[in-house]
């Protein structure tokens, strides 16, 4: 089975394994060689990107980085390994630090306000800035739902520095059309570029490099800026204790709700025979201040039935869907149900959605926090350096 982001758009497991399994010989050595070339849409062969199906967990990071030791130990592919620990340190900082989310919402809305007629946001949306790689990584974007790593550093240096567009925008358009737009990625990696995240350190993209890295396809010499100061200072909130949820107790008839943030429901620990019910709760449309895409939206909701219909193949328990505290409330209590149930839901738009319907129910819901998850995030609480030097306990103890 052959698998390409662009032409197999679809959240399937089946899809994901097949894209790794093909990628498995080369996610050693080769990896560390040739990830950081950016080839153009459809050419995309030295990374797995299946980033939209580690992002909402049909394939599990614990799962993909023991196949990875399995075939290159950790010595050569360390390079593949760390950039899948990147993702959980991203979201372990948030978590610990949810009041970056909220100010960033309310910056993304007030610069959405003021720039509203700004021709130059309107032509770096369009494409039509005159630089020539940004324009094509544009229209990628758009017609693709996915942008190679290094071009989504460049992309955000060029849209800060050069264009001098307000960050906030630049990341609600990547959230908008990227299959794989995740909160605590996008946003940390967007203040990271702008030189919020590393107090002092910003990313300034150069033209040789754009020109190395893209194997000469574009070379933007004279149209970049050549220096630039990170954008402001940002202080860092103290970081909140974490608490996780213990396992389901078996045996208690429950409402399940199953949102986009973990779509690997056959390994959470909630049982079929369990539940009187199943609640999909779509929230994609919050990860953008407009909404996602319609190919974002679609791809999600084609993940979330098909995700449940695989969990209940050989059940009858009913199936609804909708987000209305409302439908849900009414459900909790017609399927007679004695807990509301879910996957744990980190920082963002289906958070806060969870919160709200927990709020008008008027009843606790049970979120199952993963292993990995409770593991890897508290040694989030300072820069990666440091988180990277427990990767190794970490993977003796969530990979062994």
């Amino acid at each position: 089975m052959t698998f390409n982001i662009l032409t197999n758009p679809d959240l399937s497991r089946l899809s994901a394994i097949a894209r790794f399994e093909a990628m498995l010989p080369k996610l050693g050595k080769s990896y560390a060689a040739n990830r950081n070339f950016d080839r153009g849409r459809g050419l995309h062969n030295a990374v797995t990107t299946l980033s939209p199906w580690v992002r909402h967990r049909v394939v599990l990071e614990q799962e993909i980085v023991s196949g990875v030791l399995a075939a290159h130990g950790f010595l050569k592919a360390e390079k593949f390994i760390q950039e899948v620990f990147w993702r959980t340190y991203w979201k372990g900082w948030l978590e610990m630090r949810p009041s970056v989310w909220t100010e960033y919402l309310s910056e993304r809305d007030q610069a959405l306000g003021d720039m509203e007629k700004n021709k130059d946001l309107s032509n770096a949306l369009a494409g039509e800035t005159g630089i020539d790689c940004f324009d094509y990584w544009v229209r990628e974007l758009k017609e693709t739902n996915y942008l190679h790593n290094h071009a989504r550093m460049w992309f955000a240096s060029i849209w800060i520095f050069t264009l001098k567009l307000p960050w906030t925008i630049g990341a609600d358009l990547f959230m908008r059309f990227l299959l794989d737009g995740d909160p605590a990625s996008n946003t940390l990696s967007w203040r990271w570029v702008a030189g919020l995240q590393t107090q002092g350190k910003n990313y300034l993209a150069r033209a040789d490099n754009i020109k190395k890295y893209t194997e000469r396809r574009f070379d933007p010499k004279n149209k970049l800026a050549t220096f630039a100061d990170p954008i402001g200072l940002s202080v860092h909130p103290d970081p909140i204790r974490l608490e996780f949820s213990e396992v389901v107790d078996p045996g208690i008839p429950s409402l399940f709700l199953v949102h986009e943030e973990d779509l690997g429901l056959d390994s959470l620990g909630i049982l079929a025979e369990d539940l009187v019910g199943v609640a999909i709760i779509p929230s994609a449309d919050g990860r953008a201040a407009g909404g996602v895409s319609e190919s974002v939206s679609r791809f999600v909701a084609k993940g979330l039935k098909d995700a449940v219909n695989n969990f209940l193949s050989n059940s009858n328990v009913p199936k609804y869907v909708g987000t209305d505290p409302g439908l849900i409330k009414a459900l909790y209590s017609q399927t007679r149900a004695q807990r509301l149930v879910t996957a744990y839901a980190p920082i963002g738009p289906t958070r806060a959605l969870l919160d709200q319907l927990e709020v008008a129910i008027g009843d606790p819901i049970q979120r199952v926090t993963r292993p990995w998850d409770q593991e890897c995030w508290p040694h989030a609480e300072k820069g990666f350096f440091g988180f990277k030097k427990k990767i190794p306990s970490l993977i003796q103890a969530l990979c062994s």
